[in-house]
């Protein structure tokens, strides 16, 4: 595993609209290879910091992806960078099949024919729908639409792959099948989920958070191990 910091975050704060803290000056760091989770009650912040990772929402702070800062003038690449899987699949599917939707994303930078459909068939081998490329995505069940979702971002080459609850609302199976599937990737991992069995099983380190605030970094064996701690993040 490659020890370099792939992906940084330094006193990263956002409020809504009506004031609220959805993030209390972040600041942590990830390693390439590396896959990390963040837990927290409803409300901790986890989906707020995704969101401000690929800017969608303008957070004051510094976030870093492969040496380049985010700024307006590098948002594009940035997103190429970070590759952003929503909790709901069907908020990222939206073409007419699953190869199309793999496709969308290279296709938008004007790749070459050839260079498109080998990545559409790298994704979609890498995440095991190889057979089903060329139905729509509303045929297929939850678990295969949420492996096509991220096969649309593999499509990217992104430096950092960051699931937002990739394991909600599955059956045991799928779950196995996305928990294998997740393992198998050689990509750094960003995971947001209230799935501990999940990250005890996939990630090395765990960020902690708590109503925008980073209350711990830590590893699943520590978390699970510390009531205390569990407690106060909502999670017991």
């Amino acid at each position: 595993m490659n020890s370099a910091p792939v992906l940084q975050v330094a006193d990263l704060a956002y409020r809504y609209g009506d004031g609220t803290v959805g993030l209390a000056g972040l600041s942590f760091a990830v390693n390439a290879g590396e896959r990390v989770a963040v837990v927290g009650a409803n409300g901790a912040g986890k989906s707020t910091l995704f969101h401000c990772l690929v800017g969608l929402l303008p957070a004051s702070g510094r976030i870093t992806v492969a040496g380049l800062n985010l700024e307006r003038k590098t948002l594009a690449e940035l997103r190429r960078r970070v590759g952003l899987v929503f909790q709901d699949p069907d908020d990222q599917l939206f073409c007419l099949s699953v190869a199309e939707d793999v496709a969308f994303g290279p296709r938008q930078q004007r790749l070459p024919a050839a260079e498109v459909d080998r990545r559409v068939t790298t994704a979609l081998a890498a995440v095991g729908l190889t057979e089903v490329g060329h139905k729509p995505p509303h045929h297929l069940s939850l678990g295969q639409r949420k492996r096509a979702a991220i096969a649309s971002v593999l499509a990217m080459q992104p430096d950092v792959l960051v699931l937002d609850e990739p394991s909600g609302h599955l059956d045991p199976r799928s779950r196995r099948e996305l928990l294998d599937l997740l393992k198998n990737l050689d990509r750094t991992l960003l995971v947001a989920t209230h799935d501990l069995p999940l990250v005890a099983a996939l990630c090395q380190r765990v960020l902690v958070l708590a109503a925008g605030r980073l209350l711990a970094d830590t590893t699943p064996e520590a978390l699970l191990g510390n009531s205390r701690l569990l407690d106060e993040a909502g999670l017991s």
